[in-house]
């Protein structure tokens, strides 16, 4: 499960990087895509569905759970 802590990091671009470069040329966020893809399918899948929770409550939908 991914801590609060490690998705804030992660989202600032502050998560551990062992000197790897935070953003490419064109200003992609790399430090977002090793977190994603350091977590297990189920835990990409959890953060997509909270994700998506978060999106109906702003627009003022019903989720369905």
């Amino acid at each position: 499960m991914i801590t609060n802590a490690e998705s804030e990091q992660a989202k600032q671009g502050t998560a551990p990087t062992d000197g790897a470069p935070t953003h490419s040329e064109d200003g992609v966020d790399l430090t977002l895509i090793r977190w994603m893809l350091d977590l297990t399918p189920a835990e990409r899948l959890e953060i997509l569905q909270s994700t998506i929770r978060s999106i109906h409550r702003l627009r003022g939908a019903e989720t369905e759970d």
